[in-house]
């Protein structure tokens, strides 16, 4: 079912006093809930999973036409689920980039918000891009314990399809840790960097959304401590979301083991090598791993790499066959136009 959108006019804010801000972070890690509460925010304007600038591959050769906002409501109905009319984004822009910043700061305008970005859980190999292609932009990172964000992602698969994927489990490890490296090397270079704990969230909301304010340099509010009248148009419908629905922080509850001994076992590899080869600095949790842990032999890392960068290459051959060849056959069925209201 199509949204309907209004196309009132909104107040604008002067373009100068706009800066981006990006929350990156690995799936199942609590980046939903630290998004709601960081636009609870009244100079904080955020995208729900827009991932726009991860789309470069799928919106090739339309930015011109302006076909390309079509085709972004067609791939994950972000400009619907935000409210963004069609009609309100610019029809032709030089490339990616460009779009992301003209199209993002329409919901900061429209908030008369300051920071405008978005919080993504796929953003493994873009980050440092992102950060070359917005040097104005800051950087959250939120990490969660794998044992639980693995545990997590496990019991969406049941509801959800888009978690039942090939050796995901090995994706999301090699996924966090090239997100580490992103963090490193952004902190090296001198950006604006924060890190976020998902069980430091949880257990000191206050203290930790405090600590985010500062680090953006807006005043502390207190609704960002709270759910309550939280907006969550933004969000799509699914259970594996049902928490952060809730008026309730929710941190850490008992559950019924889901995972594998052998794959808390690979997780725990995992871990005990990010500990060793970052001196304990990273991860932060779980603080202690089973006595006799080792870290994964070489051709497990070998197998894991290659297995990853392979379904990585056949996701992008994939994409270019289903979405730059078969829509110059079929081009209705690659557009989704909302219905509008003025």
């Amino acid at each position: 079912m199509n949204t309907i959108i209004h196309t009132n006019p909104a107040p604008v804010t002067p373009a100068q006093t706009l800066r981006p801000l990006f929350v990156l972070s690995g799936p199942r890690s609590g980046s939903s809930l630290l998004y709601t509460l960081l636009n609870q925010h009244s100079q904080i304007a955020l995208l729900y999973e827009g991932d726009l600038p991860l789309l470069q591959l799928f919106l090739w050769g339309q930015f011109r036409s302006g076909a390309w906002r079509e085709r972004w409501e067609f791939w994950n109905q972000a400009p619907s689920r935000h409210g963004i009319a069609i009609e309100s984004l610019p029809a032709s822009v030089s490339d990616v980039w460009e779009a992301t910043r003209l199209s993002y700061q329409i919901l900061a305008r429209r908030k008369r918000a300051m920071i405008w970005g978005e919080k993504t859980p796929r953003a493994y190999h873009s980050a440092l891009r992102l950060a070359e292609e917005f040097p104005d932009a800051r950087f959250i990172f939120l990490w969660r314990n794998l044992h639980d964000v693995i545990g997590s992602w496990v019991r969406a698969a049941v509801t959800q399809r888009s978690f039942r994927q090939p050796r995901s489990i090995a994706k999301i490890l090699l996924g966090n840790e090239t997100l580490w490296q992103a963090c490193d090397a952004l902190r090296v270079q001198g950006r604006l960097v924060r890190e976020v704990n998902y069980e430091d969230l949880t257990s000191n909301t206050s203290e930790c959304m405090r600590q985010i304010c500062q680090f953006l340099e807006v005043p502390f509010e207190d609704q960002i401590t709270s759910l309550k009248g939280a907006d969550r148009t933004g969000i799509p419908s699914g259970q594996h979301l049902a928490l952060v629905r809730g008026d309730r922080i929710v941190g850490q509850r008992e559950q019924a083991e889901v995972l594998s001994p052998a794959t808390r076992a690979k997780i725990g590899r995992y871990i005990c090598r990010w500990k060793l080869r970052y001196d304990g600095k990273w991860p932060k949790y779980p603080r202690k791993l089973p006595e006799g842990t080792r870290p994964p032999s070489f051709f497990e890392l070998w197998r894991d790499r290659i297995a990853d960068q392979s379904l990585r290459f056949w996701d992008n051959v994939r994409l270019v066959i289903l979405h730059q060849i078969r829509p110059r056959v079929y081009p209705k069925k690659y557009t989704r136009r909302p219905v509008v209201v003025s």
